[in-house]
């Protein structure tokens, strides 16, 4: 068994498409782990059986105290490795430790899309001694599309179904963003409800990168935008990985007559089930919220599932041991700037 390393950015047309085709087949397969969402700084692994991809990883290259410790160095996965054979995920999993040694690198980041149902399901990261839980527990809020939309509608909260109707009456429009005066307009209103809301806006440089590329593949994802009097009033991201659909961004300006961002759901939910999709996950989800995203969210329906929080495995205990004190060094002088 050998994993094959390539930087995304000299991945061929046809291994992109290979490698789309096998993210496509797993139940654990997510968009974030196409290459094209990661980018051309990011590094492919690959794992071939019988010559075919049993096992895939896109990583990211992190430097925790960046520039004055170059030497440190982690890789990321997010929502990844991808592989729904346990056993070859371990063994890969394993082998990639070995290949991070040989090439001095520190750490590795996990999060791969399992659903944790039980206490076995949590196990085969949360008790195994060599990875450790670094990051908080992931929930989202899944919607079955095996419905008719009549169906799908009716099992929305009362009020979602009224800011639906609400919107259709008063004239909302929505449809995929085709031209690059869509996609800016929707990035001035992301970054305004950004700051609106108070969220962390991912950069305008990454979300237009994504955006051109889901354009570029309108059977994996798109950009909806919502109009009211010909005005760009809202916008919603989501992606496609086999037979799953994933809301990814959104924005939404103040309207008076109507909710643009029940509309961009609804419609988003339509736009999954005509590409095959049955399954609709809303993104990260906060049970027992009484307002905001998570309330917002659970006004359509859905399912909460629990997901496999993200695990680090070291790979060079003395590099690690030298990025924990460093790191405690540089909160401790963070702090007493803050007081000053």
């Amino acid at each position: 068994m050998a994993l094959e390393s390539f930087p995304a950015k000299s991945l061929s047309a046809d291994q992109l498409a290979e490698i789309e085709e096998f993210l496509d087949s797993q139940e654990a397969g997510h968009p974030f782990q196409f290459p094209q969402w990661q980018g051309v700084r990011s590094i492919a692994m690959i794992l071939r059986i019988g010559g075919r991809i049993r096992w895939y990883g896109s990583f990211g290259v992190q430097s925790p105290l960046g520039r004055s410790v170059p030497w440190i160095r982690g890789l990321i996965a997010n929502r990844g490795p991808v592989c729904d054979d346990g056993e070859l995920w371990n063994a890969a999993a394993e082998e990639l430790a070995e290949k991070m040694r040989r090439e001095r690198l520190t750490f590795l980041d996990v999060s791969p899309e399992w659903i944790c149902e039980s206490e076995q399901d949590r196990a085969q990261l949360e008790n195994n001694s060599v990875w450790d839980r670094v990051g908080l527990p992931r929930i989202s809020l899944r919607l079955d599309l095996r419905k008719s939309d009549d169906e799908i509608l009716a099992g929305f909260r009362k009020n979602s179904r009224y800011e639906v109707r609400r919107a259709e009456r008063a004239g909302t429009q929505v449809s995929a963003a085709a031209t690059e005066t869509e996609v800016e307009d929707f990035l001035r209103l992301y970054r305004s409800t950004a700051e609106r809301k108070g969220f962390r806006a991912n950069s305008s440089k990454e979300v237009r990168r994504i955006v051109r590329w889901l354009t570029s593949e309108p059977s994996r994802g798109a950009l909806l935008v919502a109009r009211a009097d010909g005005t760009i009033c809202g916008g919603a991201v989501i992606a496609r990985a086999g037979r799953r659909c994933w809301y990814v961004w959104g924005a939404s300006g103040k309207q008076q007559h109507s909710a643009p961002g029940h509309i961009l759901q609804w419609k988003a939910l339509q736009w999954a089930k005509a590409h095959g999709c049955t399954e609709y996950d809303f993104g990260g989800y906060t049970q027992g919220a009484i307002s905001g995203p998570a309330w917002f969210k659970e006004g359509f329906g859905g399912s909460v599932v629990h997901l496999t929080p993200v695990h680090r495995r070291v790979t060079e205990i003395r590099r690690y041991r030298v990025l924990q004190a460093l790191s405690r060094i540089r909160a401790f002088m963070i702090g007493r700037i803050s007081k000053e």
